[in-house]
């Protein structure tokens, strides 16, 4: 066989990287992701372990930039950038991610010009360990892809975001063993087809099984009548409608009671109330206005006796008095904080941000009079499974997910569709139903199944109102116990295979 230009190879990649955006959540194609890594696999076959860096680059490159091109929007209207700053930054940032490709399919060729390891066994272990690994400012995993797949996302609750991957770079590894043996003219080696269609298989019957299941005990739960007010006040229009825009939010939770006076609970999405709202127990109900005779959970900037400023949600009682406040840990860089800022305060003259808040320290729920326990999340931590799970962890089970969020910095993008698949995996993690409000859409109710039930337009006034079921029964999953065990060990795996492929290095297969 002729050995492939550098052309066709480059094509090759960056038909994997459209493959993997186009398959991604926000254009929503999740089949592709099965396949998405084959075209790259191929290009980079018979190559030299820096080729395949180079090649990895332009597959991850392209990937990034096609489903993540909304951070320039976001650069512009979140951190106050330049047009041509923010495509800049916006490519940078592609190439900065893209590495995680590109060092996966380095491995798998240094691994097989090195062991002959197939790469249908080093391709679930290298993606997996760096995709587990690597820094982002945007976390995420291609296991997201799958959020509508609800037969197969249901392992996560077992191995986590990382097991979704190894088990779609499983298939995409056997894939390429039957286009790569056909290609060399041999036989394929079967156990490469069968382990990775048995892993299938199990996740698939794991989720056949375990919904239903789910669905039988969240029938028998106690519900709690849910309203979420979305006035579509963006974060331009908030800062010109600072009072209108609580007036709109309260006149349209009146109107709500009024029409369905059963409602339990109003959630209003993130920073509702911008100005400053006292931190300490008590009546808060001047600042919200009369009429709202339920708790109210809502998101608003605080200040403490220090003058450190948050991004807080607070519950209010039925009676407007002060139950809980929860401030945000995980702050955007460059829109939230400005890194490296306390250190070197010039970087906040420098580089331009809305502002420059400080991280939440405490993990409390929100507590109801009642005690239901809501687990609170702000923004753009429902994408960050450990966050949820430190909360977890040391404020113990709750009964029900609550997320505050404003996606309208992002513009007309598919980042919002994008940011909903991945927080509703956050249910699959903690068997917990979530409730996500947002300034712009897209507010949803999420169900113990991470099955979206009920969802917003976006870029439209709306009132969603759902019975939510609430888990009391304590129950944890195991990634709630264990956390990310199969992220560290594919993570183990990699380092034991570099050690042995560098300290003893054998004859190709």
């Amino acid at each position: 066989m002729r050995p492939m230009k550098a052309g066709p190879r480059a094509a090759l990649a960056a038909l994997s990287g459209v493959l993997y955006f186009t398959g991604y959540t926000g254009f929503g194609q999740f089949y592709l992701t099965w396949i998405c890594f084959v075209p790259a696999l191929l290009a980079v076959r018979g190559c030299s372990t820096r080729r395949a860096l180079a090649l990895g680059l332009v597959f991850g490159w392209v990937t990034q930039l096609g489903g993540f091109y909304w951070i320039s929007e976001m650069l512009q209207e979140f951190a106050g950038f330049p047009a041509p700053a923010a495509w800049l930054g916006t490519f940078l940032l592609c190439l900065y991610q893209a590495l995680i490709c590109a060092a996966s399919l380095a491995w798998v060729r240094f691994a097989e010009n090195s062991r002959g390891w197939a790469p249908v066994w080093t391709l679930p272990i290298a993606m997996t360990a760096i995709e587990f690994v690597y820094p982002l400012i945007f976390p995420n995993y291609i296991g997201y892809s799958q959020y509508r797949f609800l037969a197969v996302t249901q392992v996560v609750e077992l191995a986590g975001l990382s097991g979704l991957t190894a088990l779609l770079m499983g298939i995409n590894g056997a894939v390429y063993e039957g286009i790569s043996a056909r290609l060399a003219g041999r036989r394929v080696v079967r156990l490469r087809l069968w382990l990775p269609a048995a892993a299938l298989g199990f996740a698939v019957v794991y989720g056949l099984a375990r919904v239903p299941a789910l669905d039988r005990e969240t029938a028998g739960s106690r519900t709690l009548r849910v309203a979420m007010v979305q006035e579509n006040i963006g974060a331009a229009a908030k800062a010109r409608l600072v009072n209108e825009s609580v007036d709109r939010h309260v006149a349209s939770t009146r109107a709500a009671l009024a029409a369905d006076p059963s409602i339990d609970l109003v959630v209003w999405p993130e920073t509702v109330y911008a100005q400053a709202v006292p931190r300490s127990p008590g009546p808060i109900r001047g600042l919200l206005g009369r009429g709202i005779d339920v708790p109210l959970v809502f998101g608003a900037i605080s200040h403490d006796a220090s003058g450190a400023v948050f991004n807080s949600l607070v519950l209010a009682s039925s009676t407007g008095r002060m139950l809980g406040i929860f401030d945000k840990v995980e702050l955007v860089a460059f829109g939230e904080r400005i890194p490296f800022a306390e250190t070197f305060p010039l970087l906040a003259e420098w580089i331009p941000a809305p502002s420059q808040l400080s991280p939440g320290t405490r993990f409390d729920h929100l507590v109801l009079e009642d005690g239901t326990r809501l687990l609170p999340i702000i923004c753009y931590e429902d994408i960050i499974p450990s966050l949820v799970r430190r909360l977890w962890t040391r404020a113990g089970p709750a009964h029900v997910l609550v997320n505050a969020t404003n996606d309208s910095w992002y513009g007309a993008t598919h980042e919002p569709r994008t940011h909903l698949a991945m927080a509703s995996f956050r249910s699959i993690e903690t068997r917990r139903a979530l409730i996500r409000s947002t300034n712009t859409g897209i507010s949803a109710f999420v169900d113990p199944v991470g099955r979206i039930v009920a969802r917003s337009a976006e870029r439209e006034r709306a009132v969603l109102i759902a019975d939510v079921p609430l888990i009391e029964s304590n129950s944890t999953t195991p990634y709630l116990r264990y956390g990310d065990w199969f992220g560290w060990l594919c993570l183990g795996l990699l380092t034991a295979g570099t050690a042995l492929c560098v300290i003893r290095p054998g004859a190709p297969r």
